[in-house]
């Protein structure tokens, strides 16, 4: 039982480890440890002794602390080295400190004197160039005048060239116009010929050689070979015809021999659309277009073959229908392309003059700001 309550007594107590240093001792210490930093005698010297008294006034303190309250606070050797470090460390930011708003200082100073003898080095150059500025005065003026009078020139040309350019924009207004009128008219006829040449693509010298072949071809195909050969420019063979021997017109045998041409449908694909002779269409127009017998789907019974044959003498008849609609127009067109062109080159060259003198009037803009502040500059500085 008395082991026990030693035991709690020494588990419950503390014991005091500290021991308070004399003053001689703090003395040492604190020379000690400040003996790296550079400070005079005198100033080590109260220094160590501010550092004495925060630390036993500190202490004493302490000890009224638990006298009064019955709690302990430690001032311990420790509380003494950190009150030393840390007057070393805040020493040593001040310096630092210190040293940095000497420097700036410094080197203000050094600015200050280099700014002023610029300054006196400037004012003996202004004094120098004031002929110089006398000259710039005069050129201002005259450059002035000059600028006055070629602003009224570039006006002027500015003037003429919007006129030039309604002209120009109200003939191109005309072209693209009658263009259109042009464009709308073959609208109608290119898809059919875009469609004839198709079925001209679907053909192969075999399809054009069994026509070729055949002894007796049925109607079908003799009346679009007839067709082929007018719109080519073949005539016709002058033989007997049986019933009344009278002599009549045969297309057969130049037919075959225009089949028998390798490059037949390549020509037919090459045609002169264009171009084609009044005499040719009139008579396609009059005996064959309206027959009811020369429709593709009618000449598609008797071949194939014949059948886009059939189709591009129609696309051939269609196309130069329109033509005919459209050649005035494309005249017409030519004519307005023709002026357009000549009022844009005319236009072209009123704009190249206004660029010219912009160009002339904008250098003397320039060189009358460069003098102005040759001018101005000088002046103000001096004042």
């Amino acid at each position: 039982k008395q082991w026990y309550q030693r035991r709690v007594a020494i588990t419950a107590g503390t014991i005091d480890w500290f021991q308070a240093w004399p003053e001689d001792a703090l003395e040492i210490v604190a020379h000690r440890f400040l003996e790296d930093v550079e400070l005079s005698e005198e100033h080590r010297n109260g220094v160590v002794e501010i550092c004495k008294n925060f630390h036993e006034s500190t202490r004493n303190l302490s000890i009224k602390f638990e006298q009064q309250l019955g709690r302990h606070n430690y001032v311990t050797p420790t509380s003494y080295l950190e009150l030393i470090y840390t007057y070393k460390n805040l020493l040593g930011k001040c310096r630092e400190k210190v040293a940095y708003q000497r420097k700036r200082y410094t080197v203000g100073l050094e600015k200050l004197d280099s700014a002023r003898s610029q300054v006196s080095q400037m004012q003996s150059d202004l004094q120098a160039l004031q002929p110089q500025l006398v000259v710039a005065s005069k050129e201002v003026d005259e450059i002035m005048v000059i600028i006055e009078r070629d602003s009224i020139e570039v006006a002027k040309t500015e003037k003429i060239v919007k006129a030039e350019e309604l002209i120009a924009n109200e003939q191109a207004s005309v072209a693209k116009g009658i263009k259109d009128e042009c464009d709308a008219d073959l609208a109608e006829a290119i898809p059919i010929l875009e469609q004839a040449l198709a079925a001209l693509n679907t053909l192969t010298p075999s399809d054009v050689t069994i026509v070729k072949s055949m002894k007796s071809p049925p109607p079908g195909v003799r009346l679009v070979m007839e067709a082929v050969c007018i719109l080519k420019g073949i005539k016709p063979d002058r033989v007997n015809d049986p019933a009344t021997g009278k002599k009549v017109e045969d297309f057969w045998k130049p037919s075959q021999k225009l089949l028998g041409d390798m490059k037949f449908l390549q020509s037919l694909k090459d045609y002169d659309k264009d171009n084609v002779p009044v005499a040719f269409v009139k008579k396609i127009r009059a005996t064959y277009i309206p027959n009811p017998e020369f429709v593709p789907e009618k000449i598609r019974q008797a071949s194939n073959a014949a059948e886009g044959l059939c189709k591009w003498v129609r696309a051939i008849e269609a196309y130069d229908r329109v033509a005919k609609v459209v050649a005035p127009k494309k005249a017409a067109l030519a004519i307005a392309e023709s002026k357009f062109a000549e009022a844009q080159k005319s236009l072209n060259a009123k704009r190249a003059m206004l660029k010219e003198v912009q160009d002339k009037l904008q250098s003397l803009r320039d060189k009358f700001e460069e003098n102005t502040k040759k001018k101005k500059v000088p002046t103000a500085t001096l004042r």
